[in-house]
């Protein structure tokens, strides 16, 4: 059966997952340098969105606008994934008192689609919804080691491995160690990598085929979560994502 591909609507779908990956607005100009692509295509594939409500116009640039959340909310509905963790999640931030999330892979990074926020007033957590880069984030390195360490090189280009604080992995030989060292004790720590001052664990969550296809994790502020702790939150993510892959259908 033939492929068949409209470009300019490859373009748009390019386009929107970029500005998912930004924390400011962009320029219509911004965004055709950024994509390789002609000014004046860009900005009629810019104005299209934002006619259609995908986009917003803000102080001349453009952010996402809010006829992507209920597309978003309707695809993380879908995933099983998401039901079944849930419960787990919040389970999991009732024993520790910090926030809980879940994350798959896509297109390069580690995607959070749930969350169970902390009581604690200030806690630090991304959203559902949030591409974290893979080598400097608990749940990427989880399916980085498990699933993509034979072509690391190929997943994560040095354009994917961004640097954050002191403390990111971003050369590649470094990185394949950290990522056995992930496999040897079968959970991966972000030692304050995306943020100084916070730290995460992440543990696997496998399918009924014994594959790793998500990664639960746990965020805290490192006061309250210091290295002397983390035997005790390794224990509980693991078991937290045990629980998990046994309602997906792994056999442990």
């Amino acid at each position: 059966m033939p492929t068949y591909s409209i470009p300019n609507l490859g373009n748009a779908c390019r386009l929107l997952r970029h500005m998912s990956d930004q924390r400011d607005g962009l320029s219509v100009t911004q965004l055709a340098q950024a994509l390789k692509l002609p000014r004046t295509t860009c900005l009629r594939i810019v104005h299209t969105l934002a006619s259609e409500g995908f986009l917003r116009e803000q102080g001349g640039t453009y952010v996402l606008g809010g006829g992507v959340i209920p597309l978003g909310l309707k695809a993380l509905q879908d995933l099983d994934l998401y039901t079944q963790s849930s419960p787990i999640l919040r389970r999991l931030t009732e024993i520790t008192g910090e926030t809980s999330h879940l994350a798959v892979w896509s297109d390069s990074r580690s995607l959070i689609i749930n969350v169970c926020d902390s009581p604690h007033p200030l806690r630090a957590a991304s959203r559902p919804g949030t591409r974290a880069f893979g080598n400097c984030s608990a749940t990427g390195k989880i399916l980085l080691a498990f699933n993509h360490l034979e072509n690391i090189g190929e997943i994560l280009p040095p354009e994917h491995r961004a640097r954050f604080t002191a403390h990111s992995i971003c050369d590649l030989d470094e990185l394949k160690v950290e990522l056995r060292r992930v496999q040897a004790l079968g959970y991966a720590l972000d030692n304050e990598e995306y943020h100084e001052g916070v730290r995460c664990l992440a543990a696997p969550v496998r399918n009924a085929h014994g594959e790793v296809c998500a990664s639960i994790g746990l965020t805290a502020a490192t006061l309250r979560f210091p290295e002397s702790k983390t035997a005790e939150v390794a224990r509980e993510v693991i078991d937290a994502g045990n629980k998990l892959s046994l309602q997906l259908g792994w056999n442990i």
